[in-house]
């Protein structure tokens, strides 16, 4: 069953529309996109999985169906609300996926809930996202003019195409892009605090990615008791567009009942 346009499981709005039905699978794969981004970025990777496993793809406010929303700009508040939001879905067995910003939101939100005693994921995979305590290197535009916003971001492939085309655009998408990195900035402060979490990361970092090397994305072990696992992936920054067959490939093997154990990394291997 797909749920309607007017409806979002569980009564939530931060998940996007016209998802299938997430309450009867095994497990549910929580996505949350990077930062200037949106949920349409996990737009078909339901068809990649099969059908015990449901992709939930995570809206934040100020962008797409909630673009009248204020986006947020304070960790507290954005953890607090994703957790009231998301709370049924989380109460199931869950993983998240979380691309470059939106790997440091699905962190810092296993970890808020592992805080205050709550279930936590399954697994947390990460993608183009450096841990908490290294710089991430994308705060050094956070000040930048409008114009070098927007080059940064055609220069690491953030913008897409249809967005170039039409100009007037380009400044909402940097003012949502300057209020994403305020924000993300704070998680890692926020995050600086933590306990390691009781479930395995995996950490995806591509090939040609400038943001992120094998190196940062191993400096991830210190964040979990259940072993880290590198998985380095072609292409850059933003693997997940021409590459997402060979994303949605490892989550599948990831959260296939069988690789539980086999997968469960506490030698902290890279692959």
């Amino acid at each position: 069953m797909t749920v309607g346009a007017g409806r979002t499981p569980y009564g939530t709005t931060y998940v996007l529309p016209r998802q299938p039905d997430p309450s009867s699978a095994r497990i549910r794969l929580l996505c949350f996109h990077h930062a200037g981004g949106a949920a349409s970025s996990f737009v078909g990777w339901q068809r990649a999985f099969p059908a015990d496993v449901a992709v939930v793809p995570v809206q934040l406010p100020g962008r797409e169906h909630l673009a009248v929303r204020p986006a947020h700009r304070e960790p507290d508040a954005l953890l607090a609300d994703l957790d009231t939001e998301l709370g049924p879905l989380l109460e199931l067995p869950h993983a998240f996926y979380g691309h470059s910003m939106g790997g440091l939101i699905g962190y810092a939100l296993a970890d808020h809930r592992h805080r205050r005693g709550a279930r936590t994921p399954e697994l947390l995979a990460v993608g183009a996202m450096p841990p908490p305590h290294l710089e991430w290197p994308v705060a050094m535009v956070r000040d930048a003019s409008d114009a070098e916003l927007i080059q940064w971001m055609i220069e690491v492939g953030g913008i897409p195409e249809l967005v170039l085309r039409y100009r007037e655009w380009l400044a909402t998408a940097a003012a949502l892009l300057r209020a994403d990195l305020l924000l993300g900035s704070g998680l890692s402060e926020w995050a600086h605090d933590s306990s390691p979490l009781p479930c395995p990361i995996h950490v995806l970092a591509g090939s040609q990615d400038p943001l992120l090397t094998a190196e940062g994305a191993a400096a991830w072990d210190r964040y979990t008791d259940a072993g880290c696992r590198v998985h380095m992936m072609p292409g850059g920054h933003f693997f997940t567009r021409k590459h997402s067959g060979a994303v949605t490939g490892l989550l599948s093997r990831l959260l296939a009942p069988s690789s539980a154990k086999e997968l469960s990394a506490r030698d902290g291997q890279h692959s």
